[in-house]
């Protein structure tokens, strides 16, 4: 078996996978114990993080959903034969914790992909540090507007002292980048610089007494303040 099916343990644990490679990893995952492990944890990280974004429907919506089913067409009767199933070879499957990390984030909403604040993390540690900050009692999950549209996904833990932050973001000039803040009363702190250009999350530092994160668009190199107005501010506690 290919080495390269314990990449797929991400996509199987959103029921995202095409049904060859879902034979296959299931036959697989059978005999792997590590897969099994990880695909339990992806999914009960994804569990929490769905209720946590999660809205109840309005009221209205029934009642609209009824009174337009009468002008729904109805669909013609299926046609009996197997449509082509597209194969994506494993070789070129994105890698592994790329995967897990965009199956934890779907579930709000939100891709994840992982960028060093102030260093390159492994990737073992971050997918550890992301589930141990979930699982802390105290953690605080919160889903903030993006001042310019789109929004941002922030988890947060006092007694981990780690909050992590993801959300879309749209591409900067080159000579301006994005800089995190941990904010406590008057003190503001530098939490790294994340580029934009897609989805991006990172995972800093929450100093005792921080009772917000933000985030600010500064020149290249980042600045020892805010010189801007914050485009995303979130309470983590």
């Amino acid at each position: 078996m290919n080495d390269e099916i314990h990449t797929l343990s991400g996509a199987y644990a959103l029921n995202a996978l095409p049904l060859r490679e879902l034979g296959e990893f299931e036959g697989h995952l059978s005999r792997c114990e590590a897969c099994t492990i990880e695909v339990r944890g992806l999914q009960e990280t994804a569990a929490r993080l769905g209720v946590a974004v999660a809205e109840a429907p309005p009221r209205a919506l029934k009642s609209r959903v009824m009174a337009q089913i009468a002008e729904v067409r109805q669909e013609p009767p299926p046609i009996d034969e197997e449509p082509p199933v597209a194969v994506v070879p494993l070789r070129r499957r994105p890698g592994r914790w790329a995967l897990a990390l965009a199956a934890v984030s779907a579930a709000a909403a939100v891709s994840v992909g992982v960028v060093a604040v102030n260093e390159i993390r492994s990737r073992d540690a971050s997918i550890e540090e992301t589930q141990s900050l979930l699982a802390a009692p105290d953690a605080v999950v919160r889903r903030v507007a993006m001042t310019g549209g789109g929004s941002a996904t922030v988890v947060a833990s006092e007694s981990r002292g780690k909050v992590m932050f993801t959300s879309d973001l749209p591409a900067l000039d080159p000579s301006r980048t994005y800089q995190l803040w941990t904010i406590g009363g008057e003190r503001i702190r530098s939490a790294g610089l994340v580029d934009g250009g897609g989805v991006r999350t990172a995972t800093v530092d929450l100093p005792p007494g921080t009772d917000h994160l933000g985030v600010t668009v500064e020149p290249a190199g980042g600045s020892e303040q805010p010189t801007t107005e914050p485009v995303m501010l979130a309470k983590v506690v």
